[in-house]
Protein backbone atom coordinates (compact mmCIF):
# COMPACT_ATOMS: atom_id res chain seq x y z
CA UNK A 1 0.00 0.00 0.00
CA UNK A 2 1.15 3.43 -1.41
CA UNK A 3 1.38 6.97 0.70
CA UNK A 4 1.03 9.67 -0.66
CA UNK A 5 3.62 12.10 -0.87
CA UNK A 6 2.91 15.35 1.40
CA UNK A 7 2.12 18.17 -0.52
CA UNK A 8 5.14 20.80 -0.96
CA UNK A 9 5.23 24.09 1.24
CA UNK A 10 5.37 27.54 -0.42
CA UNK A 11 7.68 29.50 1.09
CA UNK A 12 6.48 32.96 2.17
CA UNK A 13 7.71 35.64 -0.32
CA UNK A 14 9.85 37.21 2.61
CA UNK A 15 11.64 34.17 3.40
CA UNK A 16 12.33 33.86 -0.62
CA UNK A 17 14.06 37.04 -0.45
CA UNK A 18 15.91 36.78 2.61
CA UNK A 19 19.35 36.50 0.90
CA UNK A 20 18.74 39.64 -0.89
CA UNK A 21 17.35 41.33 1.67
CA UNK A 22 20.40 40.74 3.90
CA UNK A 23 22.21 41.80 1.11
CA UNK A 24 20.27 45.00 1.61
CA UNK A 25 20.98 45.64 5.20
CA UNK A 26 24.37 44.83 5.12
CA UNK A 27 24.53 47.70 1.86
CA UNK A 28 22.44 50.19 4.32
CA UNK A 29 24.99 49.59 7.62
CA UNK A 30 27.28 50.28 5.30
CA UNK A 31 26.00 53.33 4.32
CA UNK A 32 24.99 54.28 8.08
CA UNK A 33 28.39 53.89 9.07
CA UNK A 34 30.47 55.83 6.05
CA UNK A 35 27.51 58.50 6.90
CA UNK A 36 28.32 58.57 10.45
CA UNK A 37 31.70 58.90 9.47
CA UNK A 38 31.52 62.00 7.46
CA UNK A 39 29.11 63.30 10.45
CA UNK A 40 31.51 62.91 13.01
CA UNK A 41 34.83 64.91 13.45
CA UNK A 42 36.94 62.09 11.69
CA UNK A 43 36.58 63.54 7.98
CA UNK A 44 37.38 67.01 9.34
CA UNK A 45 40.13 66.27 10.97
CA UNK A 46 41.72 63.82 8.61
CA UNK A 47 41.13 66.34 5.93
CA UNK A 48 42.38 69.31 7.67
CA UNK A 49 45.43 67.28 9.17
CA UNK A 50 46.51 66.89 5.19
CA UNK A 51 45.63 70.02 4.17
CA UNK A 52 47.67 71.65 7.22
CA UNK A 53 51.13 69.85 6.70
CA UNK A 54 50.59 69.91 2.54
CA UNK A 55 50.34 73.87 2.89
CA UNK A 56 53.75 73.79 5.09
CA UNK A 57 55.44 71.60 2.24
CA UNK A 58 54.56 73.90 -0.79
CA UNK A 59 55.28 76.98 1.18
CA UNK A 60 59.07 75.82 2.03
CA UNK A 61 59.43 74.62 -1.27
CA UNK A 62 58.21 78.10 -2.96
CA UNK A 63 60.73 79.31 -0.60
CA UNK A 64 63.36 77.54 -1.45
CA UNK A 65 62.80 78.14 -5.34
CA UNK A 66 62.42 81.92 -4.83
CA UNK A 67 66.22 81.69 -3.03
CA UNK A 68 67.80 79.37 -5.57
CA UNK A 69 65.92 79.79 -8.68
CA UNK A 70 68.19 83.45 -9.66
CA UNK A 71 71.30 81.59 -9.00
CA UNK A 72 70.15 78.55 -11.13
CA UNK A 73 68.67 80.42 -14.07
CA UNK A 74 71.66 83.31 -14.62
CA UNK A 75 74.48 81.49 -12.79
CA UNK A 76 77.35 80.16 -15.44
CA UNK A 77 77.10 76.84 -14.88
CA UNK A 78 73.19 76.18 -15.71
CA UNK A 79 72.06 72.74 -14.63
CA UNK A 80 71.22 70.59 -17.81
CA UNK A 81 68.04 69.45 -17.66
CA UNK A 82 64.42 69.43 -15.91
CA UNK A 83 65.93 66.87 -13.51
CA UNK A 84 68.85 69.09 -12.30
CA UNK A 85 66.75 71.98 -11.29
CA UNK A 86 64.21 69.66 -9.45
CA UNK A 87 67.46 67.93 -7.47
CA UNK A 88 68.84 71.36 -7.00
CA UNK A 89 65.69 72.74 -5.39
CA UNK A 90 65.24 69.08 -2.73
CA UNK A 91 68.54 70.04 -1.70
CA UNK A 92 67.91 73.08 -0.82
CA UNK A 93 64.17 72.42 0.72
CA UNK A 94 66.19 69.10 2.66
CA UNK A 95 69.10 71.52 3.81
CA UNK A 96 66.80 74.08 5.25
CA UNK A 97 64.42 71.65 6.85
CA UNK A 98 67.66 70.52 8.62
CA UNK A 99 68.78 67.42 6.62
CA UNK A 100 72.76 67.40 6.77
CA UNK A 101 73.89 66.91 3.25
CA UNK A 102 76.62 64.21 2.68
CA UNK A 103 79.26 65.90 -0.48
CA UNK A 104 81.25 62.32 -2.00
CA UNK A 105 82.58 60.78 0.94
CA UNK A 106 82.23 63.82 3.48
CA UNK A 107 78.80 64.40 5.25
CA UNK A 108 78.71 67.60 6.49
CA UNK A 109 76.82 68.07 9.83
CA UNK A 110 76.78 71.90 10.70
CA UNK A 111 73.99 72.58 8.89
CA UNK A 112 73.04 76.25 9.00
CA UNK A 113 69.87 75.24 11.52
CA UNK A 114 69.03 79.06 11.78
CA UNK A 115 67.07 78.15 8.29
CA UNK A 116 65.45 75.43 9.87
CA UNK A 117 63.48 77.86 12.54
CA UNK A 118 61.20 78.73 9.29
CA UNK A 119 59.60 74.78 8.91
CA UNK A 120 59.02 75.30 12.58
CA UNK A 121 57.58 78.04 13.19
CA UNK A 122 55.02 76.95 10.05
CA UNK A 123 54.53 73.52 11.64
CA UNK A 124 53.79 75.02 14.79
CA UNK A 125 51.55 77.53 13.15
CA UNK A 126 49.86 74.59 11.12
CA UNK A 127 49.07 72.86 14.22
CA UNK A 128 47.58 75.56 16.07
CA UNK A 129 45.20 76.56 13.55
CA UNK A 130 44.37 72.60 13.30
CA UNK A 131 43.87 72.59 16.90
CA UNK A 132 41.51 75.71 16.78
CA UNK A 133 39.59 74.10 14.09
CA UNK A 134 38.95 70.82 15.35
CA UNK A 135 36.96 70.86 18.69
CA UNK A 136 35.66 67.51 18.95
CA UNK A 137 37.77 66.62 21.72
CA UNK A 138 41.42 65.78 22.81
CA UNK A 139 41.36 62.07 20.47
CA UNK A 140 41.15 63.89 17.25
CA UNK A 141 43.63 65.81 17.84
CA UNK A 142 46.06 63.48 18.26
CA UNK A 143 44.93 61.49 15.01
CA UNK A 144 45.37 64.54 13.32
CA UNK A 145 49.04 65.75 14.20
CA UNK A 146 50.05 61.74 14.04
CA UNK A 147 48.59 62.71 10.62
CA UNK A 148 50.69 65.85 10.19
CA UNK A 149 54.24 64.18 11.72
CA UNK A 150 53.65 61.09 9.14
CA UNK A 151 52.99 63.15 6.01
CA UNK A 152 56.08 65.78 7.14
CA UNK A 153 58.26 63.17 7.67
CA UNK A 154 57.75 60.62 5.02
CA UNK A 155 58.21 63.35 2.52
CA UNK A 156 61.36 64.38 3.71
CA UNK A 157 62.55 60.54 4.17
CA UNK A 158 61.51 60.00 0.69
CA UNK A 159 62.79 63.15 -0.81
CA UNK A 160 66.28 62.42 0.84
CA UNK A 161 66.36 58.56 -0.27
CA UNK A 162 65.28 58.99 -4.04
CA UNK A 163 67.25 62.51 -4.49
CA UNK A 164 70.78 61.27 -4.86
CA UNK A 165 73.56 62.25 -7.37
CA UNK A 166 77.51 61.49 -7.59
CA UNK A 167 78.22 64.29 -6.02
CA UNK A 168 75.58 64.89 -2.88
CA UNK A 169 72.87 62.77 -1.05
CA UNK A 170 71.29 62.62 1.52
CA UNK A 171 71.22 60.11 4.43
CA UNK A 172 67.86 58.58 5.46
CA UNK A 173 68.76 58.22 8.77
CA UNK A 174 69.65 61.40 9.18
CA UNK A 175 66.44 62.20 7.56
CA UNK A 176 64.15 60.77 10.03
CA UNK A 177 65.97 61.38 12.80
CA UNK A 178 66.26 65.15 12.01
CA UNK A 179 62.37 65.89 10.54
CA UNK A 180 61.02 63.49 13.55
CA UNK A 181 62.55 65.87 16.24
CA UNK A 182 61.01 68.55 13.87
CA UNK A 183 57.62 67.59 13.16
CA UNK A 184 56.93 66.20 16.49
CA UNK A 185 57.84 69.20 18.65
CA UNK A 186 56.51 72.14 16.52
CA UNK A 187 52.93 69.95 15.80
CA UNK A 188 52.71 69.23 19.81
CA UNK A 189 53.14 72.54 20.84
CA UNK A 190 51.10 74.03 18.41
CA UNK A 191 48.04 71.58 19.34
CA UNK A 192 48.70 72.29 22.97
CA UNK A 193 48.59 76.12 22.22
CA UNK A 194 45.70 75.53 19.98
CA UNK A 195 44.17 73.94 22.66
CA UNK A 196 44.38 76.21 25.21
CA UNK A 197 46.04 73.87 27.16
CA UNK A 198 48.26 75.30 30.20
CA UNK A 199 51.02 73.48 30.90
CA UNK A 200 52.29 76.07 33.70
CA UNK A 201 48.91 74.45 35.63
CA UNK A 202 50.56 70.93 35.42
CA UNK A 203 53.81 71.91 36.70
CA UNK A 204 54.82 72.80 40.14
CA UNK A 205 55.46 76.71 41.24
CA UNK A 206 58.94 76.15 42.27
CA UNK A 207 59.85 74.33 39.45
CA UNK A 208 58.41 77.37 37.19
CA UNK A 209 60.21 79.17 38.83
CA UNK A 210 63.94 77.54 38.71
CA UNK A 211 62.86 76.77 34.75
CA UNK A 212 62.30 80.39 33.69
CA UNK A 213 65.28 81.55 35.51
CA UNK A 214 67.43 78.87 34.18
CA UNK A 215 66.45 79.80 30.36
CA UNK A 216 66.51 83.42 30.82
CA UNK A 217 69.94 83.02 31.87
CA UNK A 218 70.64 81.96 28.65
CA UNK A 219 68.85 84.20 27.13
CA UNK A 220 71.11 87.12 28.89
CA UNK A 221 74.27 84.79 27.88
CA UNK A 222 73.27 84.94 24.56
CA UNK A 223 72.37 88.73 23.94
CA UNK A 224 76.19 89.16 25.04
CA UNK A 225 77.21 87.06 22.71
CA UNK A 226 75.24 88.75 20.27
CA UNK A 227 76.92 92.32 21.28
CA UNK A 228 80.51 90.96 20.92
CA UNK A 229 79.73 89.54 17.75
CA UNK A 230 78.32 92.51 16.44
CA UNK A 231 81.35 94.60 17.44
CA UNK A 232 83.50 92.00 16.02
CA UNK A 233 81.79 92.31 12.73
CA UNK A 234 81.79 95.88 12.54
CA UNK A 235 85.74 95.93 13.40
CA UNK A 236 86.37 93.54 10.67
CA UNK A 237 83.85 95.01 8.43
CA UNK A 238 86.29 95.86 5.56
CA UNK A 239 87.79 92.10 5.79
CA UNK A 240 83.91 91.12 5.20
CA UNK A 241 83.65 93.66 2.38
CA UNK A 242 86.68 92.48 0.71
CA UNK A 243 85.63 89.15 0.87
CA UNK A 244 82.28 89.46 -0.42
CA UNK A 245 83.40 91.53 -3.00
CA UNK A 246 86.17 88.66 -4.34
CA UNK A 247 83.09 85.82 -4.00
CA UNK A 248 81.69 88.11 -6.86
CA UNK A 249 78.43 86.41 -6.05
CA UNK A 250 76.21 89.23 -8.49
CA UNK A 251 72.63 89.92 -7.81
CA UNK A 252 71.46 86.44 -8.18
CA UNK A 253 73.84 85.22 -5.74
CA UNK A 254 73.26 87.50 -2.70
CA UNK A 255 69.80 85.59 -1.97
CA UNK A 256 71.83 82.55 -1.39
CA UNK A 257 74.86 84.68 0.50
CA UNK A 258 71.87 86.45 2.26
CA UNK A 259 70.16 82.80 3.19
CA UNK A 260 73.63 81.32 4.58
CA UNK A 261 74.07 83.80 6.95
CA UNK A 262 70.71 84.23 8.46
CA UNK A 263 70.70 80.33 9.18
CA UNK A 264 74.71 80.14 10.40
CA UNK A 265 74.18 83.47 12.71
CA UNK A 266 72.69 81.14 15.76
CA UNK A 267 75.24 78.93 15.63
CA UNK A 268 77.90 81.70 15.06
CA UNK A 269 76.24 83.19 18.50
CA UNK A 270 76.77 79.55 20.19
CA UNK A 271 80.55 79.93 18.83
CA UNK A 272 80.28 83.29 20.72
CA UNK A 273 78.66 82.50 23.81
CA UNK A 274 81.22 79.99 24.40
CA UNK A 275 83.77 82.20 23.71
CA UNK A 276 82.30 84.59 26.28
CA UNK A 277 82.08 81.77 29.14
CA UNK A 278 85.94 80.82 28.79
CA UNK A 279 85.40 77.66 26.66
CA UNK A 280 86.22 78.50 23.14
CA UNK A 281 85.47 76.44 19.83
CA UNK A 282 87.89 74.56 17.79
CA UNK A 283 88.12 75.13 14.06
CA UNK A 284 89.42 72.10 12.70
CA UNK A 285 90.85 69.09 15.00
CA UNK A 286 94.45 71.37 16.06
CA UNK A 287 93.04 74.72 16.52
CA UNK A 288 91.39 76.12 18.97
CA UNK A 289 90.00 79.74 19.83
CA UNK A 290 89.69 81.25 23.11
CA UNK A 291 90.13 84.03 25.50
CA UNK A 292 92.87 82.56 26.74
CA UNK A 293 95.16 82.32 23.62
CA UNK A 294 96.63 84.95 22.86
CA UNK A 295 97.20 84.21 18.90
CA UNK A 296 95.30 81.34 17.03
CA UNK A 297 96.79 78.94 14.63
CA UNK A 298 96.32 80.03 11.29
CA UNK A 299 93.74 77.94 9.49
CA UNK A 300 92.12 77.83 5.90
CA UNK A 301 88.45 78.87 6.58
CA UNK A 302 85.83 78.89 3.74
CA UNK A 303 85.09 82.32 1.77
CA UNK A 304 81.92 82.95 4.14
CA UNK A 305 82.25 86.71 5.33
CA UNK A 306 80.51 86.17 8.27
CA UNK A 307 83.30 84.08 9.43
CA UNK A 308 86.27 87.23 9.52
CA UNK A 309 84.52 87.47 13.20
CA UNK A 310 86.11 85.14 14.72
CA UNK A 311 89.00 86.58 16.55
CA UNK A 312 92.49 85.77 15.74
CA UNK A 313 94.17 87.39 18.38
CA UNK A 314 92.90 87.66 22.22
CA UNK A 315 94.23 90.51 24.43
CA UNK A 316 94.07 91.12 28.26
CA UNK A 317 90.59 92.78 28.41
CA UNK A 318 89.04 89.70 26.72
CA UNK A 319 90.15 87.59 29.63
CA UNK A 320 87.24 89.56 31.69
CA UNK A 321 84.90 88.34 29.48
CA UNK A 322 83.79 85.09 31.98
CA UNK A 323 83.17 87.92 35.13
CA UNK A 324 80.33 89.20 32.65
CA UNK A 325 78.72 85.58 33.02
CA UNK A 326 79.70 85.74 36.83
CA UNK A 327 77.78 89.49 37.06
CA UNK A 328 74.62 87.50 35.41
CA UNK A 329 74.52 85.01 38.19
CA UNK A 330 74.73 87.67 40.72
CA UNK A 331 71.59 89.68 39.05
CA UNK A 332 69.82 86.02 38.95
CA UNK A 333 70.76 85.79 42.60
CA UNK A 334 69.23 88.89 43.86
CA UNK A 335 66.09 88.09 41.77
CA UNK A 336 66.40 84.70 43.81
CA UNK A 337 66.67 86.16 47.17
CA UNK A 338 63.47 89.07 46.42
CA UNK A 339 61.40 86.64 44.68
CA UNK A 340 61.76 83.56 48.06
CA UNK A 341 62.78 85.85 51.29
CA UNK A 342 60.82 83.94 53.51
CA UNK A 343 62.72 80.86 52.29
CA UNK A 344 65.81 79.77 54.56
CA UNK A 345 69.39 81.12 52.90
CA UNK A 346 70.20 77.25 52.36
CA UNK A 347 67.29 76.82 50.20
CA UNK A 348 67.69 79.73 48.33
CA UNK A 349 71.09 78.75 47.55
CA UNK A 350 70.25 75.47 46.63
CA UNK A 351 67.67 77.11 44.29
CA UNK A 352 70.15 79.11 43.09
CA UNK A 353 72.52 75.97 42.11
CA UNK A 354 69.32 74.16 40.24
CA UNK A 355 68.48 77.92 38.01
CA UNK A 356 72.38 77.48 37.04
CA UNK A 357 72.16 73.54 36.31
CA UNK A 358 69.21 73.83 33.96
CA UNK A 359 70.82 76.98 31.96
CA UNK A 360 73.66 74.62 31.80
CA UNK A 361 71.45 71.56 30.38
CA UNK A 362 70.21 74.37 28.13
CA UNK A 363 73.13 76.12 26.97
CA UNK A 364 74.50 71.86 26.46
CA UNK A 365 72.27 71.40 23.85
CA UNK A 366 72.51 74.79 22.10
CA UNK A 367 76.59 74.12 21.75
CA UNK A 368 75.61 70.26 20.50
CA UNK A 369 73.56 71.61 17.98
CA UNK A 370 76.52 73.93 16.93
CA UNK A 371 79.35 70.98 16.59
CA UNK A 372 79.81 70.18 13.18
CA UNK A 373 82.16 69.85 9.87
CA UNK A 374 82.22 71.09 6.67
CA UNK A 375 83.60 67.83 4.77
CA UNK A 376 86.83 68.74 4.74
CA UNK A 377 89.70 66.99 7.18
CA UNK A 378 90.84 70.76 8.18
CA UNK A 379 87.04 71.36 9.14
CA UNK A 380 86.12 68.60 11.59
CA UNK A 381 84.85 69.14 14.40
CA UNK A 382 83.78 72.74 14.18
CA UNK A 383 82.51 74.76 17.16
CA UNK A 384 82.45 74.96 21.06
CA UNK A 385 82.86 71.61 23.15
CA UNK A 386 79.43 71.33 25.13
CA UNK A 387 80.59 69.18 27.74
CA UNK A 388 83.70 71.90 28.75
CA UNK A 389 80.83 75.00 27.92
CA UNK A 390 78.03 74.33 29.82
CA UNK A 391 80.19 72.91 33.28
CA UNK A 392 81.90 76.84 32.75
CA UNK A 393 78.46 77.78 32.33
CA UNK A 394 77.30 76.27 35.62
CA UNK A 395 80.54 77.14 37.58
CA UNK A 396 80.37 81.23 36.79
CA UNK A 397 76.86 81.42 37.01
CA UNK A 398 77.04 79.68 40.72
CA UNK A 399 79.54 81.48 41.45
CA UNK A 400 77.29 84.79 40.99
CA UNK A 401 74.24 83.33 42.26
CA UNK A 402 75.32 81.53 45.73
CA UNK A 403 76.52 84.45 47.61
CA UNK A 404 73.54 86.98 46.09
CA UNK A 405 71.12 84.02 46.60
CA UNK A 406 72.34 83.83 50.09
CA UNK A 407 72.00 86.83 51.12
CA UNK A 408 68.49 88.15 53.05
CA UNK A 409 66.21 89.90 50.96
CA UNK A 410 65.85 93.47 52.53
CA UNK A 411 70.03 93.79 51.51
CA UNK A 412 69.15 94.90 48.19
CA UNK A 413 65.76 97.42 49.59
CA UNK A 414 67.26 100.45 49.78
CA UNK A 415 64.68 102.58 52.91
CA UNK A 416 63.78 105.78 50.43
CA UNK A 417 64.08 108.62 53.06
CA UNK A 418 61.29 111.23 52.32
CA UNK A 419 62.87 114.43 50.27
CA UNK A 420 59.16 116.39 51.10
CA UNK A 421 58.21 117.40 54.71
CA UNK A 422 54.67 118.09 54.71
CA UNK A 423 54.20 120.02 58.14
CA UNK A 424 50.48 119.74 59.21
CA UNK A 425 48.70 123.01 60.09
CA UNK A 426 47.92 123.98 63.53
CA UNK A 427 44.76 124.02 65.38
CA UNK A 428 42.96 127.40 65.63
CA UNK A 429 42.96 127.22 69.24
CA UNK A 430 46.78 126.47 69.05
CA UNK A 431 47.11 129.38 66.49
CA UNK A 432 44.92 131.73 68.68
CA UNK A 433 46.81 131.03 71.58
CA UNK A 434 50.59 131.50 69.83
CA UNK A 435 48.98 134.75 68.88
CA UNK A 436 48.10 135.75 72.52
Amino acid sequence: MSQQAPPETVKPADEVSEPASGSRSGLSTAKDRLKGFTNTAALPAIAWSVISCVSVILVTVALVCVILLPTLLFSGERPASIKGYLDAITWGWLLINGVPPKLGSATITLIPWGLAIIPWALLFRAGRSFSLRIDQGARWRVIGGVIMVMIYVGVIVAAAHFTTSVNVSFGAGWALIVSVAMGASAVTVGILRGAGVQLGTTIPTLAIFVLRRGFSAVAALMGIAAITLALRLLVNFGGAMDLFVGLNPGWSGILALLALTIGYLPVLLVWSAAYVVGAGFNIGPDVMVSPFIPVTAPTQLPPFPPLVAIPETAGALVWLLPVLVIVIGVLWGIGISKGLGKESAMIRMVIGFGVAFVAAVVFYGLALISLGNLGDVRLVSLGPDPLLSASLLWILLSVGIAPASGLPAKTFMRKRQAKIVIVPDAEPEEAHRGHE
